[in-house]
């Protein structure tokens, strides 16, 4: 799993605290419930689920030790204020413990779905229930996929020998069975083209220089930069003009 720098993250996050503002408009949770956030990266979400629970508890896991590091920095102990705990989705330290489980564009950087998805079954109580937003397969190749391209491309490819995609874009017809397989059955589904402009060529690649390191871990210094700088070269034929991120994203609400 890749340890991404939460100093870093928050400082490129427009783009997904938009998301989580879009995502929340409709995420129902009551005073006194037990929420799980999965993939809670820099605890944004998390904090505000935590001010919606009186009386109830909000924990962030990120399987990236300095994302929950820089969650749980801005913590202050009070009896509402949320945890946060380094854990793998696929190994979920909690057994029936919530209410809720959510999870927002997280969970396609699991390419395990089927683990992941029995873990947060495993994690609810028997009447819980979960909604999930993650980046899916698309009608257009994804920036994950370019990248995969680039990293095999005759300049890189030595970096990469052997290296497996770090990602997963579910189908999301084939999604209702995969939930099924793991307890979970699925109330409802939506899938939404999606775009962001980051209004400039420039903010964009300093985004995919954040959210890029998966591949770039592996390569040294300048590497690094040229990686990026050949990865945002190679994705904007796709997204149509620099600058512009698109996407299709799948949001399902489960019950257990």
């Amino acid at each position: 799993m890749v340890d991404w720098s939460g100093r870093d993250y928050a400082e490129v996050s427009g783009l997904q605290r938009a998301m989580i503002v879009d995502a929340l408009a409709d995420l129902e949770v009551e005073p006194g419930e037990r929420v799980l956030d999965i993939g809670c990266g820099d605890g944004y979400l998390t904090r505000i689920i935590a001010e919606r629970l009186a009386g109830g508890l909000a924990v962030g896991v990120d399987a990236s030790p300095r994302m929950v590091a820089t969650a749980d920095a801005g913590v202050d102990r009070g009896p509402d204020e949320p945890r946060y705990v380094a854990a793998d989705a696929r190994a979920l330290p909690f057994t029936a413990a919530f209410d809720v489980a959510v999870s927002f564009n997280a969970l396609h950087w699991v390419p395990r779905q089927d683990e992941a998805l029995a873990q947060i079954a495993a994690a609810l109580t028997p009447a819980g229930r979960a909604t999930i937003q993650v980046v899916c397969a698309g009608p257009r190749r994804s920036l994950e996929s370019v990248a995969m391209d680039v990293a095999a491309s005759g300049r890189w490819r030595r970096w990469f020998d052997g290296f497996e995609p770090p990602f997963v874009h579910v189908d999301p017809d084939a999604f209702g069975d995969l939930a099924r397989s793991a307890g979970l059955t699925v109330r409802r589904l939506s899938v939404t083209d999606r775009e962001w402009d980051f209004g400039s060529r420039d903010d964009f690649l300093r985004w995919c220089a954040v959210g890029c390191t998966a591949w770039t871990d592996r390569l040294d210094g300048a590497d690094r930069e040229q990686f990026v700088t050949d990865l945002v070269d190679a994705y904007e034929p796709v997204a149509g003009r620099p600058g512009l991120f698109r996407f299709t994203q799948m949001r399902a609400e489960l019950k257990r």
